[in-house]
C-alpha cells in the first residue's frame, strides 16, 4: 500500500501546473466556462471582486478567491504586464486535495 501512495504522490507532483497560461477578465461568475483549464479569471468590472481558477494540481477543484475587503478572508490582486499575483497563498483543504501554493506573476509556486 505504501508503494502505491508514493507512486500516487509522485504522479501528482509531475502533473502539477507550473504556470497559468492566460488572464481573462469577465463581468460575472455566470460568464465562467465549465472547464477553466490553465486560465485565471478576474471577475468584476473596474474593481474586481473575485478571481477564479482551477486547482493547479489538476484535481478539477474550482478555487474562488475573494478580493472584496468587506468580506473575510480577502486576497490582494496585482496585475502587471498581463500577469497576475495573488497575496497571500492559496490553500485547498486536505479533505479535497490539500494543495498549497502562491501565484506570482502567473507562475505557481508550490509550498
Amino acid at each position: 500500500m505504501k508503494v502505491f501512495q508514493k507512486i500516487n504522490a509522485s504522479w501528482r507532483k509531475i502533473r502539477r501546473r507550473r504556470r497559468l497560461k492566460s488572464v481573462i477578465r469577465i463581468e460575472t461568475r455566470d460568464d465562467l466556462p465549465r472547464k477553466l483549464g490553465a486560465a485565471i479569471y478576474i471577475v468584476g468590472g473596474e474593481i474586481p471582486k473575485w478571481v477564479v481558477l482551477e486547482c493547479p494540481c489538476r484535481c478539477g477543484e474550482r478555487i474562488d478567491v475573494n478580493l472584496m475587503h468587506a468580506r473575510r478572508p480577502a486576497w490582494q490582486l496585482v496585475t502587471k504586464y498581463g500577469k497576475v499575483t495573488l497575496q497571500p497563498s492559496l490553500w485547498v483543504p486536505s479533505e479535497k486535495c490539500g494543495s498549497h501554493f502562491w501565484v506570482r506573476e502567473s507562475r505557481i509556486i508550490w509550498v
